[in-house]
């Protein structure tokens, strides 16, 4: 997938936000993991971090996170339990998720087989 900051600050701003980052360091490196041509659950997961525990923009973190969680999944043509992934996101914004392994195992646990 090739989203790039310019996208993440548009999705920000659809979702009823304004793309003002709080923190744009954390994004920035995200950013930097998924140029490194990983998988794409385990980019997803860094930036799903940045969002969620982070805390990259002023307002809409959690919604943002949904959608681009949602768009990682359908871009790769997977099924998703929309309700499973709405209590994933906000569990790892309570709990301050950061762990990469752990944030992977939560993020499947939404796709349905």
């Amino acid at each position: 997938m090739n989203l790039n900051k310019k996208d993440l600050i548009g999705i920000n701003q659809e979702i009823g936000s304004n793309g003002k980052f709080h923190n744009e360091d954390s994004i920035d490196f995200a950013f930097s993991i998924v140029k490194q041509n990983k998988s794409w659950l385990y980019e997803l997961c860094y930036i799903i971090r940045s969002l969620l525990v982070d805390h990259c923009f002023e307002d809409g973190n959690k919604r943002t996170a949904i959608i681009v969680v949602i768009t990682y999944f359908e871009n790769n043509n997977l099924e998703y339990d929309k309700d499973k992934l709405i209590k994933i996101v906000w569990s790892i914004a309570k709990k301050n998720t950061s762990d990469i392994n752990k944030l992977m195992r939560l993020i499947k646990n939404a796709i349905v087989s």
